[in-house]
């Protein structure tokens, strides 16, 4: 969230939306609705939408639908709460973050096995520019001449419009003369 808004008026925002559908059944709630006040929300709190927030809502509108023609008194909640809270567990719980540090660590390890190999070549890179900043920058023949055969033909370019505008003006002042 950016940081020139509240965190607690988020917060209040979200249980403005979410405390007066708890415990109601699919008959009661309009996913189509409590997804638009999300985004609206987020809107508000110049929060960007995830593309994944977008996929999440158009699959509860479709479960919504697919729920109301199956049963009107269905609760979602208590049926997606097992599901979520395992997904919480798993993904922010204890194991998680565990993952999470392994994962890290795997990284950190990769890095620092490539750590010889970054230096060798930052260490180059660095004589490089010392080189260009002591010599000047040193251009291949072939580049140099690439150059030049480029900027003649910009210069033809040039060239050919300025005597198409001079033969313009000439045959205006011909014709109003």
């Amino acid at each position: 969230m950016p940081r020139q808004h509240s965190v607690e008026s988020f917060a209040q925002a979200i249980r403005a939306i979410g405390e007066p559908i708890h415990n109601r059944t699919a008959e009661e709630i309009s996913m189509a609705k409590l997804f638009a006040l999300l985004f609206e929300v987020t809107g508000l709190f110049d929060m960007r939408t995830r593309p994944e927030l977008l996929l999440l809502q158009k699959t509860m509108v479709v479960v919504e639908g697919v729920a109301r023609s199956l049963d009107p008194k269905l609760d979602m909640w208590a049926v997606a709460e097992p599901v979520v809270r395992e997904w919480i567990e798993r993904n922010l719980g204890p194991v998680g973050r565990i993952e999470d540090a392994a994962q890290g660590a795997i990284e950190v390890g990769r890095v620092l096995g490539d750590m010889p190999q970054l230096l060798s070549r930052g260490a180059v890179l660095a004589e490089q520019l010392d080189a260009i900043t002591r010599d000047g920058l040193v251009l291949a023949p072939q580049t140099v001449a690439e150059i030049g055969r480029a900027q003649a033909r910009r210069n033809r370019w040039i060239a050919a419009a300025l005597w198409v505008i001079a033969l313009f003006l000439a045959w205006l002042i011909y014709l109003l003369t």
